[in-house]
């Protein structure tokens, strides 16, 4: 009797102590298995611009996250180079060793869905209460999406604009440009800006550097292959007047191989450029190195008669290994490094995109942190961002796509150049790459 009291009474002290800690805000955890996640992530960033800050906001991430789970550990390689990463994913995935969430490049997405190597996700999307896929941008999103099924998330975006050398135009008494320009504007700044200077008989100033036949494709509103990946468009009407008109404006320079550095010493009106390049380049003190003879601006690239101000947006990725037997928990890791808003809000501090999330790329925050590193007003560029991501371009994604596509654009400069058979060139081209996306 005297033992079942004391046992009675021990219970009973227990149970005070435990409402006592809970009431003074202690969280009472059951005892847990201890578990390891590994993180797959290269160096550095896929914009290939310069990155000091690419370890401390995943290191910030998992030290939160280890704190929320007492029970995980997080652990990841360091040192592995973007231009690396993809075969160390490869040789992992081989090995059985890949890590339980990953980075993955939009060059490797449509590879990775195909082969096995991700998870579909859907039945956590689906079913998670806390999880909304209507917070991302559609394209962002969708970016991650792989023959109607959802292998990754966005983790940060990187939309295209175009630069804009005002003080250029201004010395040729030309009006800036509005975000709503078309090819024919376009041209003809191209055209007026492009002359000879000083006079010894060679052009030395231009209307644009690394516009491409994509540029103007995408703006044209030309899709390049058909959505299951088995046929080219090549020769569509869109596509056809893109390339013609790409060609056009390469003909006012004589096709000229210019440079960044011709951009750089300002001879030059209009860049394409990643907004990535834009936040780089732009602060000091990379604007001593940059740009810095005159004053530039970003605008959306020009439309064409079939198409619209759209352009294409380059997504990181990230996903869960199929080889993981923390499949929960990896979710939530998921979660927290491209869903949270906490996290996203860390991307505007040290990344050089954008979120992929729409409220936290249109917070007060993300713009206050956009104004103190560049120094200047945003609200026009926030909401030139917000339209660009909202209308971003889906690129259809299949295992050649790749491939594909750099076959054509190895030889969209021998068609450019080409003075005749332009139609020929074009069929054929078109007729060797769906003999590849057949095979």
């Amino acid at each position: 009797m005297r033992q079942k009291l004391e046992k009675w009474w021990k219970r009973i002290i227990a149970v005070g102590l435990v409402i006592s800690l809970l009431s003074v805000g202690f969280v009472i955890y059951p005892k847990q298995q201890k578990i390891v996640l590994t993180f797959g992530m290269f160096a550095g960033n896929k914009w290939d611009v310069p990155d000091d800050n690419c370890y401390q906001m995943i290191d910030q991430v998992i030290k939160e996250f280890e704190k929320e789970y007492p029970n995980v550990t997080i652990k990841y390689e360091s040192g592995v180079m973007k231009d690396d990463y993809s075969e160390w994913l490869s040789q992992k995935a081989l090995k059985g060793d890949l890590p339980d969430v990953f980075m993955v490049l939009p060059e490797d997405f449509s590879t990775f869905s195909s082969v096995g190597m991700l998870k579909n996700l859907d039945s956590y999307t689906k079913i998670d209460k806390a999880f909304k896929k209507s917070n991302y941008y559609e394209g962002s999103y969708n970016a991650g999406t792989y023959k109607e099924t959802q292998y990754a998330l966005p983790y940060e975006s990187v939309p295209t604009l175009m630069l804009v050398n005002k003080t250029l135009l201004k010395k040729e008494h030309i009006k800036m440009p509005g975000n709503h320009w078309t090819w024919d504007d376009f041209y003809k700044i191209c055209q007026k800006v492009t002359k000879d200077t000083d006079g010894d008989g060679r052009l030395d100033q231009f209307g644009v550097y690394n516009y491409k036949w994509n540029d103007a494709t995408l703006s044209n509103g030309g899709t390049l292959f058909n959505q299951s990946g088995t046929k080219c468009n090549l020769s569509s009407e869109p596509i056809e007047n893109a390339i013609l008109f790409t060609k056009k404006i390469e003909k006012i320079s004589s096709f000229r191989n210019l440079t960044s550095d011709d951009f750089d010493s300002g001879n030059i009106a209009f860049r394409p450029m990643t907004f990535s390049e834009f936040r780089t380049y732009k602060p000091y003190p990379w604007k001593i190195n940059k740009y810095f003879d005159f004053k530039w601006d970003c605008i959306r690239l020009p439309f064409g008669p079939d198409g619209e101000n759209k352009t294409q947006v380059d997504n990181l990725l990230m996903g869960i290994s199929n080889q993981t037997k923390q499949g929960d928990m990896a979710w939530q890791f998921l979660k927290k490094l491209c869903y949270e808003t906490k996290t996203q809000q860390k991307i505007f501090q040290y990344r050089q995109g954008i979120s992929p999330l729409k409220a936290v790329t249109n917070s007060k925050q993300a713009q206050q942190v956009l104004e103190k590193s560049m120094g200047e007003n945003m609200t026009d560029k926030m909401k030139l961002l917000d339209e660009l991501m909202n209308n971003a371009l889906q690129i259809p994604k299949f295992r050649r796509y790749n491939e594909a596509y750099q076959k054509i654009d190895s030889e969209m400069t021998r068609i450019l150049t080409d003075e005749e058979e332009f139609d020929s060139n074009i069929l054929k081209l078109k007729q060797e790459i769906d003999k590849l996306l057949n095979q």
